[in-house]
C-alpha cells in the first residue's frame, strides 16, 4: 500500500471566528479538564445549543498542547459513511486511495504525533466515526479526539460532556445580576451586530429577559431572534415568539442548510430517530416542565410504544439529546427544552392522538393531586411539597385541559381544590383562586363540589390578605351547603371562622371554630380537626384566654405527633411562640418561633414564612433591633412573592405596628429604613439563614464569635474578604448583587464585633479556616 503524502504543513486548520464568542467559561474549563484525563471527549446536546462553537474555542485554547496541530473536521454535510476516513485524512492534507488506505494511512501518519482531532457533527455517521476514532486512538498514543454529536459515539474510553443551553435569569433576579447571564450577553451582542447602537436598558431589559427565557437560552435561537430586530421592535419580537419555529426561520447563508433555522435543526434530529422514538417524542411533548417514568407510562398508549420498551426508547431519546435527565431528590426526571417539546406537540397533533394523550395526562395528574391530598396529613409532607412543586407546570396543564374541554369542569375543580396547601406553598394563592373561579364558570357542577371549591377559594383569599374577596364566596357556599351533609356544612363554618379571625371578630371566630371542631372530631376528620384547633388557638390567644389557647396548642401537637405532620405543627408553634412572648416569656417565645420558622422553611410555606419572620422581628426588637428590622425586610420579600397588597390579620397588625415604632425609636428612621432595605435585598434563603442564625448567636452585646456563628454564605464571604476582594469582586465571584455582598460583610462585622475588614482576616486566620 502506498503511503499517504502530506500536502500541507502540520499546524492545524481551525477556522477564524467571525462573531464574538460569549460566555461558557465553566464549560471551557470542563472541556480542557476532561481532555487531560480522557483521550476521547464527546460534547453532546441538541442542535443549536452551541457544541461546535464551544469545541472550536476550547480547541483554540489548547493549541499549544498539540505541537503537530489541532484539526477541525466538519462532517455535517457528509452523507456517505464510507468517506469519513478520506475526509479526515484530506483535512490533514493526506492523499489516499480508498477507505482502507485512508484509515490505515491516517493511523500511520499520526502514530508518533501529538495532535487533536475535532470531529464536528458525528450523529448521522456514528458507526463510521466509532471505527475511525477507535482505530486512531489505539494506534496513536499521543492523539486526542474532541467530538460533537447529538448522541455519544459509543466506544470504550469515551467521556461524554452534555452541553446545556446558556444560563437565563431566574424569576426574581435583580437587574444588575440579569445582565451577567450568558444568554442575555449573547443576545445583546448579536443584537448590536444586527442593529448598531442596541443596548440592554432599564426600558427593554424585561423584554430581553423574557425573550431569552422563552428561547430557553439556546444560542442558535437567540442569534436568529436578534437578527429579527432589523425589522421588529423588541416588544414586537417578544409578542411574536408564541411560534418560535416559524418566527426564527431565517439564518446565516454560510451555515449548512439544516443549521440555518431552528426548525431545520430539529427536523434533522427527528429524521435521525427511529419510528418508535419519534412516537415517544410526540407523546412526551404533552408534559410541561418535566416528567418521570411513572407519568410517561401512564400517558403513553401501548400501541405507540409497548410498556416493556418504554424505558429503553426513552433512554435512546436521552442519548440523542432530544430529552435530558435530571436528578431531583433521588428521583430521575426527564424534560425537553421548549422548542423541542413544541415540535413534538406538532407531531402529536398531526398524529390525531392529541386528545387521547392529553386526557390520559389529565387523568394521571388528577390521581396524583387526589393521592397527595389524601396523604397530606402525614409524615410525607416534605416529600409532597417537593413533588407537587416539580409537577406544578403539569398540574397547570391538566387544569387547562379541563377548562378548554366541554364537560370537564368537575375533574378540574377536584384538582384545584385538592391542591389547597400546594397553592400556599407555591406562593400561588391568586392562581389557585383564579382556576377555581374559571372552572366554576365553565359548566354545571354538583353542589358538594361547588361548596368544596368555594371553601378553598375563600381560604386562599383570606390567607392572601383579601377578606373582602372571601366574604361573597363564603356567603354563596353557606347557602349551597344548607342541603348538604353536616361535614360539608362544617367546611363553610370553618372558613367563616377564619374570616372572622382575620377581620378581628373574635367571638364569632371562636363560635365558628368550636362548632366546626365538634363536627370534624365526630367524623374522625383529623386534618380539619387540627385546622379548627389552630383557628381556636389563635382566637383564644387574641382575646387573652391564654389557658385555653395553650390547651388547644397541646391538643394540636398531640395530633401532629401521631401522624408526623409538620405543616400544621408549624402554625401551632407560631401561635404558642407569640403567646409566650406576649406573656413576657421572651426566650421561650423566640425558641418556639424559630422552631416554627425552620418547619415552614422545610415545607415551603411562603405565607407562614412571612408571618413567622414578622413575629420573630417583634420578639427580638429589644435585643437586636437592626437584625429585627432586616427580618422585616426579608418578610416583605416573602409577602411580595404571594402577590397582592400586604394585609395582616387585624389582631396581628397592632403588634407589628408597635414593633416598627419601637425599632424606629431605637435605630432612627433612616437607619431603620436602611436595615429593612438590606433585608429586602437579600436572597430569600440567605434571609432565612440570617433569622435562624439567632439560634446560634442569641444576639446581644458584641463579642468575638466562633466559626460556626457565621452562616455558610457568610463564611464564604469572610474568606474572600481575607483574600483582599472588594465587595464588587465578592459579588462577581459569588454571583450575587453588590448590595447583597455589602449586607453580608456588615453582618459579619456585627456578629464578630469588629469594625474593619482586616479584623475579619485576622480572626479567620486565627480560626484556621482561611485559605
Amino acid at each position: 500500500m502506498a503511503a499517504p503524502t502530506s500536502s500541507r504543513r502540520l499546524s492545524g486548520n481551525l477556522p477564524a471566528e467571525v462573531t464574538t464568542f460569549v460566555g461558557r467559561r465553566a464549560e471551557r474549563a470542563d472541556v480542557k479538564r476532561a481532555l487531560t484525563d480522557s483521550r476521547l471527549l464527546t460534547l453532546t446536546g441538541f442542535g443549536g445549543v452551541g457544541k461546535t462553537r464551544l469545541a472550536l474555542r476550547a480547541a483554540e485554547e489548547l493549541c499549544r498542547a498539540f505541537p503537530e496541530g489541532v484539526w477541525f473536521v466538519e462532517l455535517a454535510t457528509l452523507d456517505d459513511a464510507a468517506l469519513v476516513p478520506e475526509v479526515v485524512a484530506g483535512t490533514l492534507g493526506l492523499s489516499t486511495h480508498g477507505r482502507d488506505s485512508a484509515l490505515q494511512g491516517l493511523a500511520d501518519h499520526l502514530r508518533n504525533r501529538t495532535a487533536l482531532l475535532v470531529l464536528d457533527n458525528c450523529e448521522h455517521l456514528l458507526d463510521a466515526c466509532a471505527l475511525l476514532v477507535d482505530t486512531v486512538l489505539r494506534a496513536c498514543p499521543h492523539v486526542r479526539v474532541l467530538a460533537t454529536s447529538r448522541e455519544p459515539i459509543g466506544i470504550r474510553g469515551e467521556t461524554v460532556l452534555p452541553i446545556a443551553p446558556l444560563a437565563v435569569p431566574s424569576t426574581g433576579t435583580s437587574a444588575e445580576h440579569a445582565d451577567t447571564h450568558d444568554a442575555i450577553r449573547l443576545f445583546a451582542d448579536r443584537a448590536r451586530a444586527a442593529c448598531p447602537g442596541f443596548a440592554v436598558t432599564e426600558e427593554n431589559r424585561a423584554a430581553v429577559v423574557s425573550i431569552c427565557r422563552q428561547l430557553d437560552g439556546i444560542p442558535l435561537a437567540l442569534e436568529l431572534a436578534a437578527v429579527r430586530l432589523r425589522g421588529l421592535a423588541i416588544e414586537d419580537l417578544l409578542a411574536g415568539l408564541s411560534d418560535h419555529l416559524r418566527l426564527l426561520s431565517t439564518g446565516s447563508r454560510n451555515s449548512p442548510e439544516r443549521q440555518r433555522t431552528l426548525r431545520g435543526c430539529i427536523e434533522w434530529s427527528y429524521e435521525l430517530c427511529t419510528p418508535e422514538e419519534r412516537r415517544l417524542w410526540a407523546v412526551a411533548s404533552v408534559f410541561q416542565g418535566g416528567f418521570d417514568t411513572d407519568a410517561l407510562g401512564a400517558v403513553c398508549p401501548d400501541d405507540q410504544v409497548p410498556p416493556e420498551r418504554l424505558l429503553e426508547t426513552l433512554l435512546s431519546l436521552v442519548e440523542k439529546s432530544v430529552v435530558t435527565s435530571e436528578d431531583h431528590h433521588g428521583r430521575t426526571r426527564y424534560r425537553m427544552i421548549e422548542v423541542i417539546r413544541r415540535f413534538g406537540e406538532d407531531q402529536l397533533r398531526e398524529s390525531g392522538l392529541q386528545d387521547l394523550v392529553q386526557r390520559r395526562h389529565r387523568d394521571h395528574y388528577a390521581a396524583f393531586a387526589a393521592e397527595a391530598a389524601g396523604s397530606w396529613f402525614s409524615s410525607r409532607q416534605r416529600e409532597l411539597v417537593q413533588r407537587r412543586g416539580l409537577e406544578h407546570p403539569n398540574l397547570r396543564r391538566a387544569l387547562e385541559f379541563c377548562l378548554a374541554t366541554p364537560g370537564e369542569a368537575e375533574p378540574g375543580l377536584d384538582i384545584a381544590t385538592d391542591l389547597r396547601e400546594h397553592w400556599i406553598a407555591q406562593r400561588a394563592l391568586a392562581e389557585g383562586a383564579r382556576w377555581i373561579e374559571r372552572l366554576l364558570s365553565a359548566g354545571p357542577v354538583s353542589a358538594g363540589r361547588h361548596v368544596r371549591a368555594l371553601a378553598t377559594a375563600a381560604a386562599l383569599a383570606i390567607v392572601g390578605g383579601n377578606p373582602s374577596q372571601a366574604k361573597p364566596l363564603i356567603a354563596m357556599g353557606t347557602r349551597l351547603a344548607r342541603d348538604q351533609d353536616e361535614r360539608t356544612r362544617a367546611l363553610m363554618t370553618h372558613v367563616l371562622g377564619m374570616y372572622h379571625l382575620f377581620v378581628g371578630e373574635l367571638p364569632q371566630a371562636i363560635a365558628g371554630g368550636e362548632q366546626a371542631l365538634e363536627v370534624f372530631r365526630a367524623a374522625g376528620d383529623h386534618q380539619h380537626e387540627i385546622m379548627s384547633l389552630i383557628i381556636l388557638q389563635m382566637s383564644y390567644g387574641a382575646t387573652g384566654d391564654t389557658e385555653r389557647a395553650l390547651a388547644a396548642y397541646d391538643e394540636t401537637l398531640r395530633l401532629c405527633g401521631e401522624t408526623g405532620d409538620v405543616w400544621f405543627r408549624s402554625y401551632a408553634l407560631w401561635t404558642a411562640g407569640t403567646l409566650h412572648w406576649q406573656q413576657g416569656q421572651t426566650a421561650r417565645g423566640i425558641e418556639l418561633l424559630l422552631e416554627s420558622l425552620a418547619l415552614k422553611r422545610a415545607t415551603g410555606d411562603g405565607h407562614g414564612l412571612a408571618v413567622c419572620l414578622e413575629m420573630l422581628a417583634c420578639a427580638t426588637a429589644e435585643r437586636a433591633p437592626r437584625q429585627a428590622a432586616e427580618m422585616l425586610g426579608v418578610a416583605d420579600t416573602f409577602r411580595a412573592e404571594m402577590g397582592g397588597p400586604i394585609v395582616r390579620a387585624s389582631w396581628v397588625e397592632p403588634t407589628h405596628d408597635d414593633a416598627v415604632a419601637r425599632l424606629r425609636a431605637a435605630l432612627g428612621d433612616e437607619a431603620f429604613e436602611r436595615a429593612v432595605e438590606r433585608g429586602r435585598a437579600l436572597d430569600p434563603e440567605e434571609g432565612l439563614d440570617l433569622a435562624l442564625a439567632w439560634k446560634k448567636d442569641r444576639p446581644g452585646p458584641r463579642r468575638a464569635a466562633a466559626p460556626g456563628t457565621l452562616t455558610r454564605r457568610e463564611q464564604e464571604v469572610a474568606e474572600l474578604v481575607t483574600h483582599g476582594l472588594t465587595n464588587k469582586e465578592i459579588a462577581s465571584k459569588l454571583v450575587i448583587s453588590q448590595r447583597t455582598a455589602e449586607t453580608h460583610v456588615e453582618h459579619i462585622l456585627t456578629k464578630l464585633g469588629f469594625t474593619s475588614r482586616a479584623q475579619i482576616a485576622s480572626w479567620l486566620a486565627g480560626q484556621g479556616t482561611g485559605t
